[in-house]
């Protein structure tokens, strides 16, 4: 499993509870901040990886993943960091997203990669704002 915009982990944390020892877990984050409390939080786990830097100059460096999950900044993922993601076959990606518009663009990547959307959910975290964060399902497209 791949977290991508991890942050300090809330994600790869509850994930981690699922696949056990036998899994592995990468957390990639860019935030100094961030990534010293989320190697604070999974200190003890031996099948954590956690990588500084930006997602796209990180990324390559994860070698399997069966699920990316990806919590990006409002301007979204980008073509470069979802043909990165392609390469490495998820069987799913969970695409969870601040920016209505970045999450169409790189859906439309996705869907040229060879993936289709299965579910998206919309919720409104921000009350009485344009704001909304909207969660996507994607998987490979069966031929």
């Amino acid at each position: 499993m791949c977290d991508l915009y991890s942050g300090v982990g809330l994600f790869a944390a509850e994930i981690l509870q699922q696949v056990g020892g036998q899994g592995v877990v990468t957390l990639i984050e860019s935030d100094k901040t961030a990534i010293a409390d989320a190697r604070k939080v999974f200190a003890k786990h031996s099948n954590v990886n956690i990588h500084a830097g930006l997602v796209d100059q990180q990324l390559n460096l994860v070698k399997r993943a069966d699920l990316i999950l990806l919590d990006p900044p409002r301007t979204g993922a980008g073509e470069s960091v979802i043909k990165q993601m392609i390469k490495l076959r998820p069987r799913k990606i969970v695409y969870v997203a601040c920016d209505p518009a970045a999450l169409a663009r790189d859906a439309k990547y996705l869907q040229e990669s060879g993936y289709k959307l299965d579910h998206i959910e919309a919720f409104d975290l921000f009350p009485m704002t344009q704001h909304m964060e909207c969660v996507a399902g994607f998987s490979p497209a069966k031929d």
